[in-house]
């Protein structure tokens, strides 16, 4: 609202200004006018004076009656022919160089480019417009001319200015002196300054990551140019914080030979607007899909029914196909879902949710259907399990108190299938020593869990003697 006011208010000014100028013109023609009927008063005055000079006055009174003077002045035939001529020379001449009144007519032309004259490579320049309205105004064929070829320039000359803010008046050409011409606005500041170039490192920056499927891997970019030219204004040429390749992955197709456009960044991630050279870099990025299986292993919590344990648990699927960078890749030899026995329906199934791995780009399942078998509660005794010792500092030395401190007896309870298939050699059981110095300890043992197993050490602690 407020600007379609200002531009009603600038049309007002302008039309005020055309009708001020139609009005000067007006006054002139006027002014000419009473000259041309000037100049006949002052041919009939001469007439006048000429008929009052001392001859003719004497060859007037030659008449007895004043009254005859005019009828005989009439009667005159050769005088009269001669004041005839004068009076048809007289009109002749006045209307010969009478001053030639034509219509004078104006014409708006809004938003006219503005071209300006400075040194680009130099200097950048603050304030311009790019157009301006222009008035013109005089003979009615010229006017139209000109606004029809719109060949004329409204110009800023700032060839000669330093570095600073300046008022600049502005000029036009191409339009001649047959034509009066008004600009709106007709002067305007301007600030200049001086360009500087320096040297930035560039660095590639993907986007739409989101728009490719997670199980794609992208090397790192490899850039035509390590550095790029940026030139600007001193003042903005400091706040370059950054310069990015922007590459576009949405298009996994390009990225072989990729053409990044260049853009610099302040501190807050802002784009500066300055010159970049080169503003384009060519990039390549390989796309690769590393994977690797591996297997899942449940996790058992909850009791099974009284006088039952977990006869069998089986796990659909039983591997996992994990995508990622290879070194993520490398960091997982299994996955373990847990498996809470209370959960189960009454089919003895469970659907579990597996959860993603760290640095793991995409796993081919997010799910696992986990069915469970009980069968009755059986014991099984494995006697003399020796127990290890395990980060001990190397500087020092470690040996059991007695002969019952290196092995134990453990007590198992599953069902029959599960003991069935476990022996002496596939449980694990040791104390850790890690920042135990010289001395006697007793030291709590820890047993590796099976699934779907009970097991009762003989003893919680063994007795060691540690030395240097």
């Amino acid at each position: 609202m407020k600007k379609s006011k200002q531009n009603k208010t600038q049309k007002n000014n302008n039309n005020v200004d055309s009708n001020e100028i139609a009005r000067q013109i007006a006054i002139e023609t006027i002014k000419d006018t009473e000259k041309f009927f000037q100049r006949i008063a002052n041919f009939f005055k001469g007439i006048w004076k000429f008929l009052t000079t001392p001859g003719m006055i004497l060859g007037i009174f030659k008449f007895q009656k004043l009254d005859h003077v005019y009828e005989s002045f009439l009667r005159n035939e050769k005088l009269m022919k001669i004041l005839a001529l004068v009076v048809a020379i007289g009109f002749a001449f006045n209307i010969r160089y009478a001053p030639s009144v034509k219509e004078r007519y104006s014409v708006d032309i809004n938003s006219y480019p503005l071209t300006s004259y400075y040194n680009k490579e130099r200097i950048v320049v603050e304030g311009l417009p790019d157009t301006v309205d222009v008035t013109l105004v005089g003979d009615k064929s010229q006017v139209d001319i000109a606004k029809a070829k719109a060949n004329f320039e409204i110009y800023a000359d700032l060839k000669d200015l330093p570095p600073g803010t300046h008022k600049v008046n502005l000029e036009y050409s191409k339009l001649g002196n047959k034509l009066d011409v008004k600009i709106d606005p007709s002067t305007i500041v301007v600030t200049i300054m001086a360009l500087t170039e320096i040297d930035k490192p560039v660095q590639a920056d993907f986007v739409n990551l989101d728009q490719i499927d997670e199980m794609y891997v992208l090397s790192e970019p490899q850039l035509a140019l390590n550095t790029v030219k940026i030139k600007g204004p001193q003042t903005v040429v400091n706040q370059v914080a950054s310069v990015k390749a922007i590459i576009d992955v949405s298009d996994l197709s390009k990225l072989s030979d990729y053409e990044a456009p260049v853009f610099a960044y302040d501190k807050l991630g802002n784009k500066l607007d300055v010159e970049i050279k080169p503003d384009k870099l060519i990039t390549s990025t390989q796309v690769t899909t590393p994977s690797k299986v591996v297997p899942v292993e449940a996790v058992v919590t909850g009791n099974a029914p009284e006088g039952h344990s977990v006869g069998n648990l089986t796990l659909t699927p039983s591997e996992v196909k994990l995508y990622g960078e290879t070194t993520a890749l490398e960091s997982y030899d299994k996955l373990q879902v847990q498996v809470d026995l209370y959960q189960l329906d009454d089919n003895n199934e469970l659907i579990v949710k597996l959860d993603k791995p760290e640095n793991i780009h995409k796993m081919d399942t997010d799910t696992i259907k986990v069915k469970v078998t009980f069968e009755e509660t059986q014991t099984k005794v494995l006697e003399n399990i020796s127990v290890d010792f395990k980060n001990l500092d190397a500087k020092y030395s470690v040996k059991a108190k007695s002969l019952s401190d290196v092995v134990i007896n453990l007590t198992l309870k599953g069902s029959t299938t599960k003991l069935n298939s476990i022996s002496a050699d596939d449980v694990k059981v040791w104390i850790d020593l890690l920042g135990y110095t010289p001395g006697e300890y007793q030291v709590p043992i820890t047993v590796e869990s099976i699934t779907g197993v009970l097991i009762d050490p003989s003893r919680a602690k063994v007795n060691v003697i540690i030395t240097e």
